[in-house]
């Protein structure tokens, strides 16, 4: 008995050990330590709800969503009325677009805590993977119906959930014009929430300010992401003589060596409080002349920040390839080889159409890796002809399935290898719909894990061919696999956010990879694999013409021509301004 008593005593002392050290990791910035060391505590003991709770928002700072959820779950399990818990993982789910565990936790919230919020966001919760096609349109017209029933009696909140406004993401990956859901949306939010409408005070009058234009780049993503990639290039090599740069980071939000870059590379870097109004009344007093989005509808702060007017002109563009709805949004800045010609019909912001350009990124050449890489040291077959798509999950649009399908079907030594996804829920989805929709054939698609930069870059070196995802193009992933040479076969779609592969090939001068069916993008697709001679003749000619891709001085000379135009016709005409 006492010995027990001592390996009590001992196990209750490391405990408290491992407690007072995470907390001291934490307050040092170590927030990898941190997590580490409330792991350790967990494994004596995984009981804890409160080291869960901590072990959970610790895991959120650090952008590791599903490790987070996790442990929000094993919290609710423990103690099904533990309210941060339950909440928490309900906001994860909706934000991941898992339906079924954002209804579950939505019941669980409600019963703890009955609030509108839980209901609003409920009715409009967007699954990330579509079974099929038939899916897709079943959860749009949910979608439209869920709106359409909150409009008749839409609750009043203070201010939005943190849940809201993120729901819609996954609408833009279903290769449908989402301009009506997007606009409906926003107009049930102006009702719901009326405090989102503000102008701020030098939108009010008629004259600028003489001297630069003075143009704010907004974002939580400036850091080591996508964003970062298409929006760092611009910031830097804008003209200093014309424009005075100011950041705005939406915080809490990632602080690394590429957001150094960002801070040395603006006149001003303004890191904005977390909360919306005060972030707001930061802005207004930049007295900006235009404020320009660097994506809307990833993260809810900058969506529900577009609904105030905040600076004379405000726009948006490929950040996240959708319209916004939002009524104060008065521009979307596409390109002219994106857009198809009923293009303007797609979006509720005046379509600007940039000229003749690549990518609407002052792009920096992404570095090759020194050394290439085996396939043996992926985990892939020498002998396997490797069919690449490297999207993320929820671009592979049921479409997709078929042309899978075939080129599994016509290439029995054909692989098609994907990355998994943020969560293994997504990954588990698709399996699953791979079961049912290529029979016989779905174990030859191969699920690699996550992987750094370098690594990433030596596997589209080792692909045989690159596939774009159908609807929703990849962008950064095709300029990666250019700069390496890899071919990438693309099938252009009805929107822009499926032209933007097709445009760099044009710039190239490129013809063969682009596709105008889904037959042709397979017989396409298995010449460039199975073709040596084919394949290596396309590396040679993408790698001899990929330099106009990137670095492109056309691409910031016609962003400051849009920025000059607008701010001088704005000057005409105050009552641009919605």
């Amino acid at each position: 008995m006492d010995g027990t008593r001592t390996l009590m005593r001992d196990a209750d002392g490391q405990l408290a050990q491992l407690r007072d050290q995470a907390k001291a990791l934490h307050q040092q910035g170590r927030l990898e330590e941190s997590l580490e060391a409330h792991h350790e505590a967990l494994r004596l003991a995984p009981d804890a709800v409160v080291i869960l709770l901590s072990a959970a928002r610790l895991a959120h700072m650090l952008e590791l969503q599903e490790v987070s959820l996790r442990h929000y779950e094993a919290a609710v399990r423990l103690d099904p009325r533990c309210y941060p818990a339950v909440e928490a993982a309900r906001r994860i789910c909706v934000g991941a677009g898992f339906a079924d565990r954002a209804a579950h936790y939505s019941r669980l919230a409600f019963g703890l805590h009955p609030s509108a919020e839980v209901l609003m966001s409920q009715k409009l919760v967007v699954p990330s993977i579509m079974k099929s096609s038939e899916a897709i349109q079943e959860t749009r017209e949910r979608y439209a119906q869920g709106i359409g029933s909150l409009q008749l009696s839409p609750p009043r909140l203070v201010s939005p959930p943190g849940d809201l406004g993120v729901s819609a993401f996954f609408l833009a990956y279903h290769g449908e014009n989402d301009r009506d859901l997007q606009m409906a949306a926003a107009r049930l939010f102006q009702r719901a929430i009326p405090s989102l409408e503000f102008t701020a005070p030098h939108c009010r009058t008629s004259a600028r300010k003489p001297g630069k234009i003075r143009i704010g780049f907004i974002s939580r993503f400036f850091a080591s992401h996508s964003i970062f990639s298409t929006s760092i290039g611009l910031i830097e090599q804008l003209s200093r003589d014309r424009f005075e740069v100011i950041v705005l980071r939406l915080t809490p939000s990632r602080d690394d060596a590429c957001t150094a870059r960002i801070r040395a590379a603006a006149d001003t870097t303004v890191d904005l409080d977390p909360e919306i109004y005060r972030a707001r009344e930061q802005i207004a007093a930049l007295q900006l002349d235009v404020l320009f989005y660097q994506d809307i509808g990833m993260e809810p702060l900058s969506y529900f920040l577009a609904f105030a007017r905040l600076a004379p002109i405000q726009c948006v563009s490929f950040g996240h390839p959708n319209t916004t709805g939002i009524p104060t949004m008065d521009y979307f800045l596409s390109n002219d080889l994106f857009e198809p010609p009923e293009a303007q019909a797609h979006y509720s912001e005046t379509l600007v159409q940039l000229r003749n350009l690549p990518t609407l990124a002052y792009y920096y050449k992404p570095v090759v890796p020194a050394q290439s890489a085996t396939r043996e040291s992926f985990g892939l077959p020498a002998d396997a002809t490797l069919y690449v798509c490297p999207q993320t999950l929820y671009k592979l649009h049921p479409d997709f399935d078929d042309i899978l399908r075939d080129i599994l079907a016509r290439d029995a030594r054909g692989l098609i290898v994907l990355i998994a996804g943020q969560f293994q829920e997504f990954t588990d989805q698709l399996r699953r719909r791979f079961e049912r929709t290529l029979p016989g054939l779905a174990q030859r698609i191969v699920f690699l894990p996550f992987m750094p930069f370098d690594r990433f870059m030596q596997l589209l070196d080792l692909a045989d061919v690159i596939l774009d995802s159908l609807h929703f193009n990849g962008m950064n992933s095709s300029l990666q696999a250019f700069a390496i040479g890899t071919p990438v076969v693309t099938l252009p779609g009805r929107l822009q956010r499926g032209r933007h592969t097709q445009a760099m090939y044009r710039i190239m001068g490129i013809h063969d990879c682009i596709a105008t069916s889904p037959r042709q993008y397979v017989d396409i697709a298995l010449r460039i694999a199975i073709d040596l001679q084919i394949r290596d003749s396309l590396r040679q000619r993408i790698l001899a013409r990929n330099h106009l891709l990137f670095e492109d001085g056309r691409v910031v000379a016609e962003f400051e021509r849009f920025f000059v135009d607008a701010v001088a016709q704005k000057n005409r005409s105050p009552s641009v301004c919605r």
